[in-house]
């Protein structure tokens, strides 16, 4: 009985990985939900994202925020949480996410085209190359007043715009925190 060349190797680094996915997963648990959340869309993953952006929240929400939402303050954060996760989890391959470039992030330079004679692409301008949509806070806004109608835009731009956009910037901090883990744990010891 003969074994194929490398198949060693192969399992050997296959029980390194699933070793670092289990250290990740034990430090930088939240990062790593957020990760499958937005790669593989798994919904218990993405629970357990939005339960853990809502306690970051619930521990950084500032004064302003929690005294306008009052008694609504728990179901605010969570709404915010479940928007920010939601934000982050945008990629190209939800059509309703993509940008008129069909999630490409190139466009037909027409003017260039006309004076080369073929087709010259360019930068997309609405998705700066991103392939997405631009995002707007104006939903989470309307989610937001249903719960405080008292809510002001002028409130909103001041106060809670921040904190959701804090709320999303935690949420890529924690994405690339477990990335940088596992990229250590995974590359060849020097």
């Amino acid at each position: 009985m003969q074994t194929r060349k490398g198949s060693t190797g192969t399992r050997e680094r296959y029980s390194d990985i699933l070793l670092a996915l289990g250290v990740v997963q034990s430090r930088e648990a939240l990062g790593l939900s957020l990760i499958l959340a937005k790669y593989n869309k798994d919904p218990k993953e993405k629970n357990k994202a939005i339960e853990g952006i809502a306690g970051i929240g619930m521990k950084q929400a500032p004064k302003l925020v929690g005294k306008a939402a009052g008694r609504q303050m728990a179901n605010c954060i969570v709404l915010l949480a479940k928007m920010a996760v939601e934000e982050y989890s945008r990629t190209a391959d939800d059509p309703k996410s993509r940008c008129r470039c069909r999630g490409r992030g190139k466009v037909a330079d027409l003017a260039a085209s006309r004076a080369a004679g073929t087709t010259i692409e360019k930068i997309c301008p609405r998705c700066d190359g991103t392939g997405l949509k631009p995002a707007t806070s104006a939903a989470v806004y309307k989610v937001i007043k249903a719960l405080v109608p008292d809510l002001t835009q002028r409130t909103w731009t001041r106060n809670w715009k921040v904190f959701y956009d804090s709320l999303i910037t935690q949420c890529y901090q924690e994405s690339t925190a477990a990335e940088k883990l596992f990229s250590q744990l995974t590359s060849p010891q020097q």
